[in-house]
């Protein structure tokens, strides 16, 4: 009795065809999974942030290529991350310029943030830090009182920036413990589920189609 099967050529050449198109057939299963993913992120930054700030596009897609089996889903580099960046890592807030030369100098430490009494903006932190440079004429109208304070004159203040009025002095900066903010949003589950639940579905579907359009 003899047993054979027909046909290995033709499985052959059609398995050595699909081969050649699974790089391809992978790369758009990446890209398909990832915008999937940033579709997902961005809706759920979106209803559980509830701001009035248009963050409907602040992840995007770095696309995978048949020679680079890589898709990346990020956050954009402009202020969606340094804004945002927080409510995924649980990190501090980034530290403004001004705060950077309040440790530079020696007034706070990196464990401390500057926080405005009133609000002020970029030029206003800038008057600031050149008033209480020592040696400016400037400082004789604000003083500084660091974190760790050794003057018997000031130790009964808060650290942080003082203005001289008439009769008496108020703070416009205190420094106080870094601001912690908690992790409210999580990505890895997201795009966990969508990849399990699609992964397959996208890959034979992309196969299909990588096969009937190879020449």
């Amino acid at each position: 009795m003899t047993i054979e099967i027909k046909g290995i050529d033709k499985l052959q050449k059609s398995l050595s065809a699909m081969s050649k198109q699974i790089p391809f057939a992978t790369a758009m299963t990446l890209n398909d999974l990832a915008f999937d993913s940033m579709k997902a992120l961005n809706a759920d930054l979106k209803q559980t942030l509830k701001t009035r700030v248009n963050t409907s596009k602040a992840f995007v897609v770095d696309k995978a290529k048949k020679t680079n089996l890589v898709a990346v889903v990020r956050m954009k580099r402009d202020w969606h991350y340094s804004a945002l960046k927080h409510h995924y890592l649980g990190k501090t807030a980034d530290q403004i310029a001004f705060e950077d030369e309040m440790i530079a100098r020696g007034y706070m430490t990196n464990r401390n943030s500057a926080i405005p009494l009133k609000k002020m903006g970029k030029a206003k932190y800038k008057t600031i830090a050149n008033a209480t440079r020592r040696g400016t004429r400037a400082a004789s109208k604000l003083f500084v009182v660091p974190t760790k304070n050794k003057s018997n004159h000031t130790k009964h203040l808060k650290p942080g920036i003082y203005q001289r009025m008439k009769k008496k002095i108020k703070p416009i900066i205190l420094f106080t413990k870094e601001a912690q903010y908690p992790k409210r949003l999580d990505m890895y589950p997201i795009v966990e589920k969508i990849v399990r639940r699609r992964a397959s579905k996208y890959f034979f579907k992309n196969l299909d189609k990588a096969m009937r359009t190879a020449r």
